[in-house]
């Protein structure tokens, strides 16, 4: 029970951004979908938690990911992936929740030690 934290671990090694995990409630379990470098992998069955839907589409991401150089991201050709193709590649952007909730852009300032009227950029 320990890919989603071996996923994380993997993402920030490799300065990918965090996963994302998008769990979806059925009449008999759960399933999941998790988002990693702009990918996605779900799981293969219906879970009866959805702790276990998460950790499933964690682990299925970890090991096709931590071969991603080799892969691309995908199983290799020829690989029996359960008939659930996993890392289909999705438009950057889509489906990503904002991460503040406003879009004020707070990179320039009117104030500072330029002087009056100097505009300062910080980063």
């Amino acid at each position: 029970m320990y890919y989603i934290l071996y996923l994380a671990s993997l993402c920030r090694r490799r300065r990918w951004p965090e996963p994302s995990y998008e769990a979806y409630a059925t009449t008999s379990g759960y399933t999941c979908v998790v988002r990693v470098h702009n990918r996605e992998y779900q799981t293969d069955t219906i879970y009866k938690s959805e702790v276990l839907a998460r950790e499933s589409a964690a682990m299925r991401a970890y090991l096709i990911c931590r071969n991603f150089s080799v892969n691309d991201g995908m199983y290799p050709a020829g690989h029996d992936h359960g008939g659930v193709v996993q890392g289909i590649p999705v438009a950057i952007g889509t489906g990503r929740k904002a991460s503040r909730d406003d879009d004020t852009d707070t990179s320039v300032s009117s104030r500072g030690a330029a002087g009056a009227g100097a505009v300062v950029r910080s980063g």
